[in-house]
């Protein structure tokens, strides 16, 4: 895509000092757009969408801030100011829909609609019109003039289609709420376009990660824990006792197949109750056979949540023995409990979402969660940690890391990360 409008524009500094006034023109593409003077001389000036840190558009005129401060408005585009807005709006959402990961597997259909998002506080975010684009594990959903946004299904608590209002209703494992409307004839294909994949991705988790690994169990016992644990998504040990208490010795069995790693985790263990334990499995999209196991301890009374990706666990192809990646490491990253006023343990639900979302939804890669930001500056999650909120705020709460190979050296780091992170 690349198109071009002619208008004015303006660039100022953080101190709302002018100091660029030009007529000329916009010109878009698929990443960006390049501010261009009049006349053949002018290179004009290039802005990626990257680099944008605030966008909107009031009246007749855009406004963006960069993540540098440098203001620019875009003004006097006359009759093809409401094109220009869903020009640069369709560029920027397809951006957007790669840099923060909304697309999760292949694309299966695309609907028109009208949407309508609500806080869990019950206060309106934002209501539109555009394009619902349903993935294999996610539903996109695009406006023609705001940002898009998508809703992924393994962090879906409810949702309920009203075949007599013709509507859908999803409420979010973080108490959001979105309300559909308006497919037109298409409502009886979205419908049952939700159901399949919804229903397929219990089905996935099952078939392709819990019957391999827990093949003892009941399929309806291995649904259940489905449920829970979608894409690796951490389950409280409490939860996997109701469901079945010996599927959860089998699961912390699985968890503690190195003796090494079972004696570093138990100086955390023995500070929480079974409340507070979570575990995690999914299958590795990276390595063949292979699954990501992950253990993670809310620690309220040292105001700290700590998790640990294990090394990972191989099944054999030829039905022999499953076996372990050798090393002595278990990196084990701390996560301050970050709250205004009150007790750690009443923000103590929100800090686990953060990082099963930041997990989940990256695809259980650790360097955005702890790195610092010069050091992802070329990397692929550049822009995500910036506007994901779960990331942002995951990230402003990073107290430390045990990784030594030694059991009382990490111990050791331990107890000094668990020290820093007092309230």
């Amino acid at each position: 895509m690349e198109v071009s409008y002619n208008l004015r524009y303006q660039k100022s500094n953080f101190s709302n000092k002018i100091i660029l006034d030009k007529e000329g023109e916009v010109i878009i593409y698929s990443k960006g757009f390049r501010l261009k003077g009049k006349g053949a001389a002018d290179k004009g000036e290039l802005i990626n969408f990257s680099e944008l840190k605030e966008f909107y558009y009031r009246d007749d005129r855009i406004f963006f801030i960069t993540f540098n401060k440098e203001k620019y408005t875009l003004s006097e585009a006359g009759t093809q100011f409401d094109q220009l807005v869903i020009d640069i709006y369709k560029s920027r959402n397809e951006f957007l829909m790669d840099a923060l990961f909304m697309k999760a597997g292949k694309l299966k259909a695309e609907f028109e609609g009208a949407f309508q998002r609500v806080s869990k506080f019950g206060k309106p975010i934002n209501k539109g019109n555009g394009k619902l684009r349903l993935y294999e594990g996610s539903l996109l959903v695009i406006p023609s003039k705001q940002d898009a946004f998508s809703i992924h299904f393994n962090f879906v608590n409810f949702y309920e289609f009203d075949e007599d209002e013709y509507t859908l209703k999803v409420v979010m494992d973080d108490g959001t709420t979105i309300f559909f409307s308006q497919t037109g004839n298409d409502f009886e294909f979205f419908q049952e376009k939700m159901d399949a994949l919804l229903g397929g991705m219990y089905e996935t988790i099952v078939n392709d990660v819990l019957k391999e690994a827990f093949m003892q169990f009941h399929a309806a016992t291995l649904l259940k824990l489905a449920y829970k644990m979608k894409a690796g998504k951490a389950v409280s040990l409490k939860d996997l006792q109701k469901m079945d208490k010996e599927l959860a010795k089998e699961v912390e069995n699985f968890i503690f197949q190195d003796e090494v790693l079972k004696k570093k985790m138990k100086f955390l263990r023995e500070m929480v109750d079974e409340y507070n334990v979570y575990y995690g499995i999914a299958r590795d999209e990276a390595v063949k056979n292979s699954f990501i196991r992950w253990v993670m301890y809310a620690i309220p009374v040292h105001n700290v949540v700590a998790f640990c990706i294990l090394p990972r666990w191989q099944q054999a192809s030829t039905g022999g023995q499953p076996s372990v990646a050798k090393t002595d490491r278990h990196d084990t990253y701390f996560y301050r409990i970050i709250m205004e006023q009150g007790a750690p343990a009443d923000k103590l639900e929100d800090k686990i979402m953060e990082i099963d979302q930041a997990l989940v939804n990256l695809r259980f890669v650790k360097d955005p969660c702890f790195k610092d930001k010069r050091e992802l500056r070329h990397s692929p999650y550049q822009y995500a940690i910036r506007k994901l909120p779960y990331l942002r705020i995951l990230r402003k709460s990073y107290v430390g890391l045990a990784n030594a190979q030694d059991p009382d050296e990490w111990i050791k780091q331990a107890k000094e990360v668990l020290k820093n992170a007092a309230v």
